[in-house]
């Protein structure tokens, strides 16, 4: 679950010095009430006791979504100054709780690191898109009596594919994929996603399809 920790901070209209909760670690795939205040801009934004003011006051965290492949150290943006500096030592602290992780959270390779929130709103919310375009892949394929296969996050992330890969029932393989993609296409033609998913397959060779989820 995700977890907070409280640090001091400074109000930056008055002056007035407090301690404030941060979320330290966040489980996006869990937790998506925390998740949805990134998306919306409204993450880690406090009130000042004395003035009453809101402003936004950025800590290091960890977001994590294993299912999504996600693993990633979070800084604020001011550390853009000391990047290589900051990217080190992340990877310094990331070892001693690489096998933990894993075991305990289902988390594995190697981690990403942003400065400011922005890059993993970004992300986030192409990651929002590309699973409701997957919904609509996912409802026309079982209409249409086809099976689907995962497709590996990060893939889908690289190539701008959905997270599912639909295929004739009973049959596998590239081509077999690519006959059901174009099926669907042929029913709608309005799956941006669907439309590149044809195309990589096309590109393939062979029958081997290696972005799908093993």
């Amino acid at each position: 679950m995700s977890t907070k920790g409280a640090f001091r901070v400074e109000c930056p209209h008055c002056g007035e010095s407090f301690d404030a909760d941060f979320w330290t670690v966040v489980r996006g795939d869990r937790d998506l009430d925390v998740k949805e205040l990134i998306l919306s801009g409204e993450f880690d934004i406090l009130m000042c006791p004395k003035c009453e003011t809101m402003f936004q006051h950025e800590e290091p965290f960890l977001y994590l979504d294993p299912p999504r492949e996600l693993l990633v150290f979070v800084m604020p943006e001011t550390y853009l100054e000391k990047k290589d500096e900051w990217v080190a030592r992340m990877k310094a602290d990331y070892e001693p709780l690489r096998a933990t992780l894993a075991s305990s959270h289902g988390v594995a390779g190697e981690p990403q690191f942003f400065f400011g929130l922005a890059p993993l709103t970004a992300l986030l919310a192409g990651d929002r898109d590309r699973e409701e375009e997957t919904e609509v892949l996912e409802f026309m394929a079982r209409e249409a009596g086809m099976q689907l296969l995962r497709i590996k996050p990060s893939a889908a992330r690289e190539h701008d594919l959905p997270f599912l890969l639909p295929l004739p029932s009973g049959l596998k393989g590239r081509a077999a994929a690519l006959s059901a993609v174009r099926e669907l296409e042929k029913a709608n033609d309005a799956l941006p996603r669907l439309k590149k998913l044809g195309i990589a397959l096309a590109a393939l060779k062979g029958e081997d399809i290696p972005f799908l989820n093993k």
